[in-house]
């Protein structure tokens, strides 16, 4: 790991007022997998959680795919569980999710298994319907395909859209700072009391935690 892991005009994206790119997104992701790990490690009761990189739901919906696009598949995924830790996403606490709409917006959706709710995080408020349906129909199908019985309480599932108290961008090109941030807090059970005011401090915060090699608390 280290700041070479991300090629240097990556990290040029976290300056004031650039849009941030994929490569930044999903190597802060990694290290807020590196935090959680730690944070578990410290505290044996504590659950592990996991974060997937973009191409997951991009794979789920088949975005992109120019016969058949927005089509959920659930075998273009089936095998992603085996990276997790623990090799089951039902052991798990919280399922994390960076999501590329359209390669034009960036959006957090996040699984909280223990929970048992799935809900989005978008700084523009839209709903994230569709993600979250697909995410809902991707546990099903994944506890059918790995434990062969039904997602038992089904009806005690929430699906949640973007909140109105969800922290919201006042600008075009944040969405990525606000993604990264979604996670970051929500990973450590922290409430989401940042905003727009602190986002130049959010792009120190992931350019720290790219150099320390993992999330800074």
């Amino acid at each position: 790991f280290g700041p070479d892991s991300v090629q240097r005009k990556s990290m040029q994206t976290l300056q004031p007022g650039q849009w941030l790119n994929d490569e930044v997104i999903h190597y802060f992701y990694v290290m807020l997998a590196n935090r959680d790990e730690e944070m578990c490690k410290q505290d044996p009761t504590r659950k592990r959680s996991h974060f997937f990189k973009s191409f997951f739901i991009t794979k789920l919906l088949n975005e992109g795919n120019l016969t058949c696009d927005g089509k959920y598949e659930y075998r273009n995924v089936k095998r992603w569980s085996k990276k997790v830790p623990g090799k089951d996403i039902f052991a798990l606490d919280k399922i994390v999710f960076p999501i590329n709409m359209g390669n034009m917006h960036w959006i957090c959706a996040v699984i909280f298994m223990t929970e048992k709710r799935i809900q989005v995080y978008d700084s523009m408020g839209s709903s994230g319907e569709r993600y979250l349906q697909a995410l809902f129909q991707y546990l099903k199908d994944e506890h059918m395909d790995k434990k062969k019985t039904p997602l038992p309480d089904l009806d005690k599932w929430q699906l949640v859209c973007t909140a109105r108290e969800t922290p919201r961008q006042r600008n075009g090109y944040d969405c990525g700072v606000f993604t990264c941030m979604f996670a970051d807090f929500l990973s450590k059970d922290t409430a989401l009391v940042f905003n727009q005011d602190h986002i130049n401090q959010c792009r120190e915060r992931i350019a720290l935690s790219i150099m320390n090699g993992k999330a800074i608390m």
